[in-house]
């Protein structure tokens, strides 16, 4: 993957670098090939429930979309943004009003044009309670509402300050789609229909087999960061969902596609030491994988249960049997790269099965005559719910449930296909579930976490509601000062600890591999997000 410096990114688009390292670097193609053609095919590890990114928290979702949609800001770095569908913007001194100026050449793949008008109804749509969102609510944070100040200008309003909505504006999630297709559509919009400007366009989505895109021949406003503002090189792209890792890798080595996420770690040191293959390691911002605990539901609704877990599970052992050591044990809502990453938080949850058994035994939790422990006439059983693929969600699971029983809690597995995995959840039916969220900005992970505008049904699957954790969440999007805003990311990230909402097992490296053949991709800062419009086939 070619590489040139983040200080060219920015002078590109026409921005200062002054606030940047020179050593800070952005991953986009440099050299000038032959117009290159074929169409790449992309190895994913798993289905989804929509193409709509209004109303799924899939980051695989987020993946194809990109391709298909474009951000009204591009985020280049922690904090520095370049242009997108937007020119220049301006921010209120209080961050409770954006404006933006949008570009005047773009039309959506159906034809109509990107208007004020467009954004607008992107973002109501957001928050309408009809459209059921999921991240793209929580990347929008307090929004009020956005006036159309003329056909190319919009101003987005929030209710409260908002200091991270350039990042959140910079996510596929809050892509502008086009009101027509929408207002065509209907339900199907995402289904049978996925209508952004970007340079890729949507000619087929078979539900868990693959989406395929085409390039939109009318392209030509490329963000002014990339070397080129035309059409995409690739004539398409091919999403085919491959779940299986050994299947995966094994169309890698054949190249019967091109490009794959989710490298098995099992396949790590060979993939980095490949003459034929490239292993992308990038360190992935977010939150990692998690263990949500739903304290709208007994027994997980005792704090006692919740912190016994926190001790329970020996993090450094999943990390090694699991993951080979690639991934790291967690030990935090956020990743270590993100800003405000609290490295105390390690040292205040080690493993600890004895800790875990005295607080059960302090808790009136008894150990039966099976080892398992009971409280009255209730058993101490978890409902454990995790979807089909990919493996390691079986593995992970079986690893705690081990751990769990050793303090004498009985950890039930429930593996289901995605549709019942997601009704099952979203309706509260779990006391357990995997998570992990990709993001850059940790106001917005803390908000899709914990915020109980997102618990019953959206991000916040703990059901966790905290006035006080709110209270921090939007003290924390209000705040544009950098030390005053770490200062509460802290004490968020301790408040979550003290609570035992979640609990944190391993932070992962994004793992991707491609053919050398393949040149000139792009991936965003936080290592989520692969983009192909700089991309070619070299044959």
């Amino acid at each position: 993957m070619d590489r040139i410096p983040r200080r060219e990114f920015l002078k590109r688009a026409g921005m200062g670098v002054g606030a940047l390292a020179a050593s800070q670097v952005l991953p986009l193609l440099t050299r000038a090939y032959a117009q290159g053609i074929g169409t790449l095919t992309y190895g994913m590890a798993g289905g989804f429930d929509t193409l709509d990114v209004t109303a799924t928290t899939f980051t695989r979702v987020g993946r194809i979309a990109l391709h298909i949609i474009d951000p009204l800001v591009w985020a280049v770095a922690p904090g520095q943004y370049a242009p997108g569908l937007a020119t220049s913007w301006t921010v209120s001194p209080d961050a409770t009003a954006y404006t933006f100026n949008l570009r005047q050449d773009v039309k959506f793949h159906d034809g109509t044009p990107l208007t004020a008008e467009a954004v607008k109804v992107t973002f109501d749509r957001i928050v309408d309670p009809n459209t059921r969102a999921q991240t793209a609510f929580s990347f929008i944070g307090p929004y009020d509402r956005s006036e159309v100040v003329d056909r190319y200008t919009v101003r987005v309003r929030f209710k409260s300050p908002n200091a991270a909505f350039l990042d959140g504006a910079s996510s596929p999630y809050l892509g502008i789609i086009s009101p027509a297709a929408v207002q065509k559509y209907g339900q199907d919009f995402g289904r049978v229909v996925f209508v952004g400007t970007g340079p890729f366009m949507l000619q087929s989505y078979t539900a868990d087999a693959e989406v395929r895109l085409i390039r939109n021949p009318n392209y030509v406003w490329g963000a002014p960061g990339f070397n080129h503002q035309g059409r995409a090189y690739l004539d398409g792209i091919v999403f085919r969902i491959v779940p299986e890792d050994a299947t995966r890798l094994a169309a890698l080595e054949t190249s019967e596609v091109l490009f794959v996420e989710d490298v098995p770690v099992t396949d790590y040191q060979r993939l980095k030491g490949s003459q034929n293959k490239v292993l992308l390691e990038i360190p992935q911002a977010g939150s990692g994988w998690s263990l949500m605990m739903n304290q709208m539901r007994s027994p997980t609704s005792d704090l006692a249960v919740r912190r016994a877990m926190m001790y329970a599970i020996d993090k450094d052992g999943l990390a090694k049997t699991v993951w080979n050591s690639v991934f790291k044990a967690a030990c935090s809502p956020l990743t270590p790269n993100m800003f405000g990453f609290d490295s105390e938080t390690c040292r205040k949850i080690p493993y600890n099965a004895d800790q875990a058994r005295r607080i059960l035994d302090e808790a009136g939790w008894r150990v039966g005559p099976d080892g398992i422990r009971v409280k009255g006439s209730e058993r101490l059983r978890l409902e454990f719910f995790l979807q089909t693929a990919p493996q390691k969600n079986i593995e992970m699971a079986a690893f705690i449930q081990a751990n769990a029983k050793q303090v004498g809690i009985d950890v039930n597995l429930n593996v289901a296909a995605r549709p019942a995995y997601l009704d099952a959840v979203r309706q509260g039916r779990h006391n357990l579930q995997f998570w992990w969220e990709t993001g850059t900005d940790p106001g917005q992970i803390l908000r899709i976490l914990f915020h109980s505008s997102n618990a019953g049904g959206g991000t916040n699957r703990n059901n966790y509601r905290s006035p006080e954790m709110d209270k921090l969440i939007e003290q924390i999007d209000a705040t544009a000062e950098q030390a005053s805003r770490k200062q509460l990311v802290v004490r968020a990230q301790q408040r979550v600890i003290d609570d035992a909402v979640m609990v944190y097992l391993a932070d992962p490296p994004s793992l991707y591999a491609h053919d050398r053949s393949v040149t000139g991709v792009w991936v965003d800062w936080g290592g989520n997000y692969p983009y192909f419009f700089n991309t070619r086939i070299q044959r």
